[in-house]
């Protein structure tokens, strides 16, 4: 088990089925080939998002949209087989929102309606994870087509579009996929639809199948948030504490709130190394920070708690076999 368990997507038929597009840059985000074969694989999320946006520089800066509007309830496991299920449409949105971390923890989703719209949001709780365009607008897409399949409406689109990243250049590819005026720099990623979407005969349910699967969600959401809801709070103290140069186990006890012998026996349950977790936290800002901050090492080295810029150089070659230089070159490349 490494410490990554905790926040996970499961590999399940998406990756099978989109083997081809992935093989190619699955070693550059530390990913194998596993798991384009294996459905019960567990992928660390901070990978899959890094994952994406490899995808959006190599191959297509719409790559998430692209490949997410073709998307099937089957390519999710558990999770897309309830949803497609479900009686009403009211209860397939439920299942997508409320079980989201059967198939992707360290995420959001949450269902809001009003007499003016039934809107959907998506986001990634995880602080570590910055720069995440492309899951962004893969998941708005992914669930949108869901929602035509359900319905069997492979014309239907949302009224508006929001998005937490900044306009890219080309927008008409927003218009073809979406269909909808698409808005920037907002507080989450959501979709409005309209009210009648509710109202909308689920042609894919299945009541007796949706009831013999509902028990199965309720358990492997219990078991997965579970394996978070410390870990989590450990990995955010973890982050927040680094540039004070003063994160010991001892240190990062005390603001939980947790005595060191519990917090120890809690890392011993889940097979985690304190000092592995700590690289853990520092490896995804240190990417972050080299490849699209201008601060220099220096400043970079000290803000994630190491007292020279030597040690932090040494750990940022063991992680991506590349000097922070050489990996600010080529991502600015």
């Amino acid at each position: 088990m490494t410490s990554q368990r905790f926040h996970t997507i499961y590999a399940e038929n998406f990756f099978r089925r989109n083997a081809a597009i992935f093989a190619p840059h699955l070693q550059s985000v530390g990913l194998n080939e596993d798991i384009l074969s294996s459905p019960e694989l567990e992928i660390p999320l901070h990978k899959y998002v890094a994952l994406w946006e490899q995808l959006g520089q190599a191959e297509s800066p719409s790559i998430g949209l692209e490949v997410g509007i073709q998307a099937r309830s089957s390519d999710y496991g558990l999770y897309g087989h309830a949803a497609r299920s479900a009686p009403t449409m009211a209860q397939a949105l439920r299942v997508l929102s409320h079980f989201i971390a059967v198939l992707m923890q360290g995420t959001r989703v949450a269902l809001d309606v009003t007499d003016d719209s039934v809107s959907i949001s998506y986001q990634i709780a995880d602080p570590l994870i910055i720069n995440r365009r492309q899951d962004a607008e893969f998941t708005a897409a992914s669930g949108l087509s869901m929602i035509r399949e359900f319905a069997q409406q492979p014309t239907l689109c949302p009224l508006r579009a929001d998005f937490e990243h900044a306009a890219p250049d080309d927008l008409s590819v927003y218009q073809q996929v979406l269909g909808c005026p698409v808005l920037f720099n907002q507080p989450d990623n959501r979709l409005y639809y309209s009210p009648d979407l509710l109202d909308m005969p689920v042609k894919t349910a299945d009541s007796r199948l949706f009831q013999l699967l509902s028990p199965l969600l309720e358990e492997q959401l219990a078991a997965r948030e579970s394996d978070t809801d410390m870990l989590a709070q450990l990995r955010f103290q973890i982050a927040s504490h680094l540039s004070t140069h003063d994160f010991s186990i001892e240190r990062i006890a005390d603001s939980m709130n947790i005595g060191v012998r519990t917090l120890q026996r809690r890392l011993a349950e889940y097979e985690l190394d304190y000092s592995q977790l700590v690289e853990d936290v520092r490896r995804p800002l240190a990417e972050n920070y080299v490849a699209h901050s201008g601060q220099s090492f220096t400043d970079i080295a000290l803000s994630l708690g190491y007292s020279e810029a030597s040690a932090f150089s040494r750990a940022f070659r063991r992680w991506t076999a590349l000097s922070p230089r050489e990996f600010r070159q080529r991502a600015r490349g």
